[in-house]
């Protein structure tokens, strides 16, 4: 049996794809794994041909490239890529994910997907605005206003006293 060498930054890599790949909802874990180890073993090949880039760079930057290039297939147009993310999330269908074949319904379902703003979304400016903190800040602005150094100063010399009243204790009783 042929001993397997554990290389750090190719276990970093495989940990950011599936990170990457849970990110984009794909489920069963089995098509994780699979898509993973697929995605990292040709990581593994343009590393080799070009040894001068990172491993992590390689396998996020292949991994990136190809759902990039995957739904601009699933599009039909690279300028829909976005939208045919957009309608393929909506779908639910994440098993599907960087699938090479793909049902000609479905296909057809995502292409002619619209996106529209719901009745409730609203446009408004995005002007700074400042925040109500309501009731919090005038309890805050009461403490506040109440703070006077005369209290903290009190407060300091009775810890100093306990402090000289244990050092006092603990020479006596412990020299």
């Amino acid at each position: 049996m042929e001993e397997l060498a554990w290389d750090p930054d190719w276990n970093l890599a495989c940990a950011r794809i599936e990170a990457y790949l849970r990110a984009h909802a794909v489920e069963p874990r089995e098509r994780v794994l699979a898509l993973t180890l697929g995605i990292l073993q040709e990581a593994k090949t343009l590393h080799a041909q070009n040894p001068s880039s990172t491993r992590l760079g390689c396998a996020m930057n292949l991994a990136v490239r190809k759902s990039d290039d995957w739904f601009s297939s699933l599009a039909g147009d690279p300028a829909k890529a976005s939208r045919a993310r957009a309608a393929f999330f909506s779908s639910g269908r994440n098993d599907l994910f960087l699938e090479p074949s793909l049902p000609a319904d479905f296909v057809s379902a995502i292409r002619n997907a619209g996106i529209e703003a719901g009745p409730a979304l609203k446009f408004q400016s995005l002007l700074r605005k400042e925040p109500d903190y309501g009731a919090m800040e005038d309890i805050a602005r009461e403490t506040w206003d109440q703070f006077s150094w005369g209290h903290t100063l009190r407060a300091f010399a009775l810890w100093v006293v306990v402090f000289l009243a244990a050092w006092g204790a603990y020479l006596r009783f412990f020299q």
